[in-house]
């Protein structure tokens, strides 16, 4: 097993510190909480020599902030008001980002997009739910994709088109699911 940093035993424990401030009752889940989240992150590669990027990271935030807030309305309105459309599907994406954390991270931020949930990832190919069959959903995938390359400080293969390899991945196959 690889050597706990104490670097990343700092960085976790600030982190719960600035999530719940510092009061002792706190520390008795949170060293539990540091301790584990350090040991996973060692235990899983890390870094895996992944950096972000400063300017990268700046222009992240906002974005994510806004499609967070975004996708939270959008799905809540869908809830309540039964006028708003719901045309639930599944779309094929491939992504041009290298293998790693960019692509993992990726794959993880599709679900705060407006009405998008990665549902299936393989190497390269992603099947995507989107709450409404609209033109905007690739789009707004490929938006993501230039965020997280340049918050990474990687580029994306823009040879990346075609359909997916898996064709377990490539759409639903037909159905519409509603």
């Amino acid at each position: 097993m690889r050597r706990i940093s104490l670097a990343w035993l700092l960085v976790f424990a600030l982190v719960w510190t600035v999530l719940a401030a510092p009061r002792f009752d706190a520390w008795v889940a949170g060293a539990i909480a540091v301790l584990t989240g350090v040991i996973l992150h060692t235990g899983l590669g890390g870094r895996q020599g992944a950096r972000i990027h400063l300017r990268g990271l700046v222009r992240f935030v906002p974005f994510f902030l806004n499609q967070s807030v975004r996708g939270g309305l959008d799905v809540a309105f869908r809830a309540l008001h039964p006028a708003r459309p719901l045309d639930p599907t599944f779309i094929p994406f491939r992504t041009g980002l290298p293998e790693g954390p960019a692509r993992v991270f990726f794959v993880n931020c599709i679900s705060l997009l407006p009405g998008t949930f990665s549902a299936q990832f393989h190497d390269r190919d992603l099947r995507v739910h989107l709450l409404t069959d609209d033109a905007e959903g690739a789009r707004r995938l490929e938006t993501l994709e230039r965020k997280v390359a340049g918050l990474f400080g990687v580029q994306v293969d823009e040879s990346k088109e075609g359909t997916p390899a898996d064709p377990a991945l490539s759409g639903n196959g037909g159905q519409r699911h509603g």
